[in-house]
């Protein structure tokens, strides 16, 4: 009879969050959190739909509590990382993406989230080193090339920008014009599609 509750409930929860019923859905997996106190993955699904509502801080503590039972949870340390970091808890930001990077090296995702609160902490040149990681781990990352670039403007350093920017224009032009815009950089960079659009 537990078997066929936690199915049930996992099953309407699945099916209230394809519906975008957020609310329900993280109800009934809290449901089968209570049947499987044990399950990481039913606190960590309920914590993705009370966040997507405005429940952050509730997915929070419920993503501490998938941490507790399973230490090793990759996806609950990052998702816990980058809500801390939407509240502004920049260190015990970096420490979630360090946990969840030490579970899994090649989480590029993870070194990104690190070198946001890296910035937002001035700290600077580690935040460069995150990076670097994130472009060395997926080099078509747009957002690694945009945020190195801007942090190398940002410290005066001109040249890595224009380097970066012209490197992001290979394959995301329309990123690399704005970000040409945004720190005035003659880098080259143009939108192809400016062609289409005179």
């Amino acid at each position: 009879m537990k078997f066929f509750s936690v199915a049930y409930n996992a099953l309407i929860a699945s099916w209230a969050g394809l519906l975008n019923r957020h609310e329900i859905a993280a109800e009934y997996w809290l449901r089968v959190a209570e049947l499987q106190p044990r399950d990481a993955k039913a606190f960590a699904s309920a914590a993705h739909h009370k966040a997507a509502g405005t429940s952050t801080l509730e997915a929070i503590a419920l993503l501490r509590k998938s941490v507790d039972v399973n230490p090793k949870f990759v996806a609950a340390w990052f998702n816990l990382g980058f809500l801390l970091q939407k509240q502004d808890e920049h260190l015990q930001a970096l420490d979630a993406f360090d946990k969840a990077i030490l579970q899994d090296e090649k989480l590029d995702r993870g070194h990104y989230g690190r070198a946001l609160s890296l910035i937002a902490l001035n700290r600077h040149e580690e935040a460069k080193a995150a990076l670097n990681r994130t472009i060395d781990l997926q080099p078509m990352s747009p957002y690694g090339y945009y945020q190195l670039a801007a942090l190398h403007h940002r410290l005066g350093d001109e040249k890595a920008c224009v380097k970066l920017v012209r490197q992001l224009s290979s394959f995301e032009p329309a990123l690399a014009v704005q970000l040409q815009k945004e720190t005035g950089v003659k880098a080259g960079a143009v939108d192809p599609m400016d062609y289409y659009r005179s």
